[in-house]
C-alpha cells in the first residue's frame, strides 16, 4: 500500500475562509476521501470490513450523503496511511465545518429523507435547470400559489399551523435567487402548468405575473413548453440537474413511482442534461415566453 499524501485541493484550501454549504463541504469531504481510497489501492468493502463499519457507510461517506465524525476521517486516513500533517488537518476541518446545521434544518421534522437531500442540493448548487410538467416550480411560486398546492397535496389533511410552516420554507428557499442570488435557475415549464386553475383565477394571475417579473432577474432563464410542440424529451415527468462550484460533479434528478430519483453516475447525469438540452431546445424563446404567460394571466383575470 502506497502512501497516500497528496496536494489539498484549492475547495479544501477555502475551508474556514468561505461562507459554503454544509452539503458542499459533506460531498467535497467524500471526494478528497473516495481519491485517497483509490490511490491506497482499497475498494469499499475492504474499507468497510477492516474498520468494521456497517455496509454502505464508505460509500455514503463518499457521496456526501452523511456528515461523517473528525474520528471516523482520522481512522480512514490511518488507513490509508496519508501521514501529510497539512492533508489531514484540511480533512478534519472539512468534516468539523460539514456536521454543521443547515439553514432548513428546523423543518426537518416535516421533510421526508428526499425533500431533505432536494433541499441540501438546492442550498448548495451553482445552478440549476429544471424541467416542470404541471405547476410551477417551488422556487418560483408566490405565496397563496404555494399554499394551495400544499393545502391539497397528498392524501393528509394538514392543520392550518404545519400548512404554514411548509409555505414559509418554501419562501425560504427562494432566498438562493431572490436574496443570495447564489443559484442561476434556467427553468421550462410545460404550457398546462400555465393553464392549470391552483388557488383561483387571482391566484393564478398573481402568480403568473410573479413568473413575467422573475423572468427578467438576473440568473432567472423561464422557457414555456408549448401545447404545439408535441412529444418532448420528458413526457414522464419532472427532470433537473444541480451544478456545483469547483470540480463537485452534477446531480440529477429525475421522477419515478417511488418519489424523485437522485443520479450521480456520469452516464445518467448526461443522458438528463442531453434530455434538458432538448427540452431547451424545443421551448419557446423566454422573450416568447414572457409574451406567453402574459396572454395567458389575462384570460385568468378575466375569469
Amino acid at each position: 500500500m502506497c502512501n497516500c499524501s497528496r496536494e489539498i485541493s484549492p475547495e479544501m484550501e477555502e475551508v474556514g475562509r468561505a461562507v459554503t454549504s454544509p452539503t458542499v463541504r459533506r460531498r467535497q469531504l467524500g471526494m478528497e476521501l473516495r481519491q485517497l481510497r483509490e490511490a491506497a489501492g482499497l475498494t469499499g468493502d475492504q474499507v468497510t470490513e477492516r474498520l468494521g463499519w456497517y455496509g454502505a457507510k464508505v460509500s455514503r461517506i463518499e457521496k456526501g450523503r452523511i456528515s461523517v465524525p473528525w474520528s471516523d476521517v482520522m481512522d480512514l486516513l490511518d488507513l490509508y496511511e496519508v501521514d501529510d500533517p497539512a492533508t489531514r488537518e484540511a480533512l478534519v476541518q472539512l468534516a468539523k465545518a460539514a456536521r454543521q446545521r443547515e439553514w432548513w434544518q428546523p423543518y426537518s421534522d416535516m421533510l421526508s429523507k428526499n425533500a431533505r437531500t432536494y433541499i441540501g442540493l438546492e442550498s448548495a448548487a451553482e445552478s440549476l435547470r429544471t424541467y416542470q410538467p404541471s405547476s410551477v416550480p417551488g422556487l418560483l411560486q408566490t405565496s397563496d400559489y404555494a399554499r394551495a398546492i400544499i393545502t391539497r397535496a397528498g392524501p393528509l389533511t394538514l392543520g392550518e399551523d404545519e400548512i404554514g410552516r411548509r409555505v414559509s420554507l418554501r419562501m425560504k428557499r427562494q432566498a438562493v435567487i431572490t436574496e443570495a442570488g447564489t443559484l442561476r435557475l434556467w427553468a421550462v415549464l410545460d404550457e398546462a402548468a400555465l393553464y392549470r386553475e391552483i388557488g383561483g383565477p387571482e391566484v393564478m394571475h398573481e402568480q403568473l405575473m410573479h413568473l413575467v417579473e422573475m423572468a427578467h432577474r438576473p440568473g432567472v432563464d423561464i422557457q414555456v413548453m408549448p401545447f404545439s410542440a408535441g412529444p418532448h424529451a420528458s413526457l414522464s415527468g419532472m427532470i433537473g440537474v444541480f451544478s456545483f462550484p469547483g470540480s463537485d460533479p452534477d446531480v440529477a434528478y429525475v421522477d419515478s413511482v417511488s418519489g424523485t430519483l437522485f443520479l450521480e453516475r456520469a452516464a445518467d447525469v448526461h443522458a438528463t442534461t442531453s434530455a434538458f438540452q432538448h427540452l431547451s431546445a424545443t421551448a419557446l424563446s423566454p422573450a416568447a415566453s414572457v409574451d406567453l404567460i402574459k396572454a395567458i394571466a389575462g384570460r385568468h383575470q378575466t375569469r
